[in-house]
């Protein structure tokens, strides 16, 4: 897991912050057996969203955007988050 990790940013976090980013990482990392970490995208939206703050996130398909909204919720269960997906505009595009 450790060459995989996005050292560089997580070493830029707060204490409070990193630690959450390396649980997100552990959770991640185990639920997937192995075989998914967070991308560093993925743990800036998560940590928005952990200390209150908006995010957009504009990605390709199979990017890994669910990821952000997922790890918030398995980190903190008793909180509430909200997403607006332009639901109509991927339906056309994916037809």
């Amino acid at each position: 897991i450790q060459e995989r990790l996005p050292n560089e940013y997580i070493e830029t976090l707060s204490d409070k912050d990193r630690t959450d980013a390396l649980r997100a990482c552990l959770l991640v990392y185990i639920l997937t057996a192995t075989t998914i970490v967070p991308r560093q995208f993925q743990l800036e939206a998560t940590l928005a969203t952990l200390n209150g703050h908006d995010s957009v996130i504009t990605a390709g398909t199979g990017c890994g955007k669910t990821l952000c909204l997922i790890i918030p919720m398995l980190l903190r269960p008793d909180t509430i988050s909200m997403t607006i997906s332009p639901l109509k505009r991927l339906q056309n595009t994916q037809v």
